[in-house]
């Protein structure tokens, strides 16, 4: 691990442990002191932590946390492989709510669909071992998956739903993960407080011709979860957590 990226990891276990005062960090020098590096090495630090939004630096005034914490950004050609953390663990979901709705133009943006166009809306919770993972929503054209919200009345899972209408085979085109506090209703589904940090994970999922099919949020209890990001260029099939 290259020196900056020390100082970087330094930083960010003093921003998850409210380290600093007032959100504000010490000066270029005191850090540089601290880690027993040159300063420059601290401000290459400090701008790739910039640059992920962790932290917000105002020139001639100082450095501060940012309030929207980001976690590590990852190329969007990784495909991303879940991985509970220990072992003997099942996985399983529960659906809230299941209904049509018009969605925004950023969610329209990412299912290449006109803003406002109606698509199936799918409320949902997974659990480990009984104990609450994730809690999200994922949104799926109703113009390319007719008849999907009936499916669901047989089927328990996003893959075996799409698998009923007629789609057996998708893969991830990209996925996002960020951090932030979670919401008053995701802390209470993912029964934690709020004060807690969530992975927020987003994502849209593709046909083999390359048309979207699904977006989804979902924020994610960071103190259960961890990512193994795979370099493989053959994308096998995959299922989803719901």
């Amino acid at each position: 691990m290259k020196r900056w990226e020390v100082v970087r990891s330094a930083i960010l276990s003093d921003i998850d442990a409210g380290a600093f005062e007032d959100g504000r960090l010490p000066g270029d020098l005191v850090l540089a002191e601290r880690f027993g590096v040159n300063r420059h090495t601290v401000r290459n630090a400090i701008k790739v932590l910039e640059s992920e939004g962790a932290l917000r630096v105002q020139h001639g005034v100082g450095t501060f946390v940012a309030d929207d914490l980001v976690a590590d950004r990852f190329n969007s050609d990784r495909r991303f492989t879940y991985k509970l953390l220990g072992q003997n663990k099942s996985l399983k979901s529960e659906i809230l709510s299941i209904s049509e709705a018009s969605v925004e133009a950023d969610i329209a943006k990412h299912l290449n669909i006109a803003p406002m166009a109606l698509v199936t809306e799918l409320r949902s919770v997974s659990f480990m071992n009984d104990s609450p993972l994730t809690t999200g929503t994922s949104y799926f054209p109703i113009d390319r998956i007719p008849g999907l919200a009936a499916a669901f009345e047989a089927e328990d899972s996003v893959a075996a739903a799409l698998k009923r209408c007629g789609i057996a085979k998708y893969n991830r085109r990209w996925t996002r993960i960020t951090a932030r506090r979670p919401t008053p209703q995701e802390a209470q589904r993912l029964r934690i407080s709020s004060s807690s940090p969530v992975l927020v994970e987003t994502s849209v999922d593709v046909i083999p011709d390359g048309l979207p099919i699904k977006c989804s949020s979902s924020a994610i209890r960071s103190d259960r979860y961890e990512y193994l990001i795979e370099g493989n260029k053959d994308d096998p099939d995959r299922s989803d957590l719901t």
